[in-house]
């Protein structure tokens, strides 16, 4: 199997780097410190093998999520949002389309390299997320579905973030406009919802349930509400999303609002895969 020359530079680049250790050091600190807060802080007050205390590790393993989620949020931009404009500032993006390599083997070694971080990030976080299961209600499925899910939502923003690197020509602003972007999915997508739902209600005055039909699968393209549904399943009844839907018309027989999690997914991936595309063909200087 041919490995990419992209992706192994750019590994060998992040292994030497000391940014990158101290990105999982910190990600893991935090991790750790919220463990801590939530055993022996919670366990304290309340005291040792009360029913109170089950609660416990659900709370300690949804806030680690979200951190770990935030934290994608977070680095992911920046690494990907400089992936090929940083080349471009180095003046080494000439030569490396000189190669034999094609656009889009650099592109598809430029997601991977983004990848690898997270996927360091999120696995040198599992000791401190399976102190979980020692308690039960969350298992190992559930842990590798957290971190299938972070690989898929960084799959997303990876994309954005090279697109961005290959359209912009400065690093910051290509970072800016990958975070501008990547807002523009994660909260845009729900103001639009709900700006649509107050306009209803005014265009319908003295309607009790105003409905805003199709506009509510824009949260579909929100990587956030995809991994807050995600852990609804795993730690609540599973119809949280449904219930956030419910509020902006009824969706109850609504087949893609009831699979909205896997539909999410593909149509990230599907998004995703459109960005990269569009990157390949603006980074080919052949334009073909």
């Amino acid at each position: 199997m041919n490995r990419n020359p992209v992706f192994e530079k750019e590994i060998k680049r992040n292994t030497r780097s000391i940014r990158i250790s101290w990105i999982v050091f910190g990600c893991n600190l935090l991790l750790g410190a919220i463990a801590l807060i939530c055993f022996f802080g919670e366990s304290s007050v309340r005291g040792y093998m009360t029913p109170l205390s089950y609660t416990m590790p659900m709370r300690c393993y949804m806030m680690m999520a979200y951190l770990l989620f935030f934290l994608l949020l977070l680095t992911v931009p920046v690494i990907a949002g400089a992936s090929v404009s940083l080349e471009r500032e180095k003046r080494t993006l000439d030569l490396l389309l000189t190669t034999h390599l094609n656009p889009w083997k650099i592109i598809i070694g430029k997601l991977e390299a983004s990848l690898s971080i997270i996927f360091v990030i999120a696995f040198s976080a599992m000791p401190a997320l399976a102190l979980i299961t020692v308690f039960g209600g969350v298992g190992l499925t559930d842990l590798l579905t957290l971190v299938l899910l972070l690989l898929v939502s960084g799959i997303f923003i990876g994309s954005i973030g090279i697109f961005c690197s290959v359209a912009f020509k400065r690093t910051t602003i290509a970072t800016l406009m990958t975070y501008l972007i990547v807002m523009l999915f994660v909260v845009g997508t729900i103001a639009a919802v709900a700006m649509d739902y107050y306009l209803q209600t005014l265009r319908g005055q003295g309607v009790i349930n105003p409905d805003v039909g199709a506009a509510v699968y824009l949260f579909l393209l929100n990587p956030f509400l995809t991994f807050f549904g995600m852990l609804s399943h795993q730690l609540g009844s599973g119809r949280e999303m449904m219930l956030l839907c419910s509020l902006f018309g009824n969706y109850e027989g609504d087949w893609l609002v009831q699979n909205l999690v896997p539909v999410s997914v593909a149509a990230q991936l599907l998004l995703a895969a459109l960005f990269l595309v569009a990157a390949g063909k603006k980074l080919n200087p052949l334009k073909k």
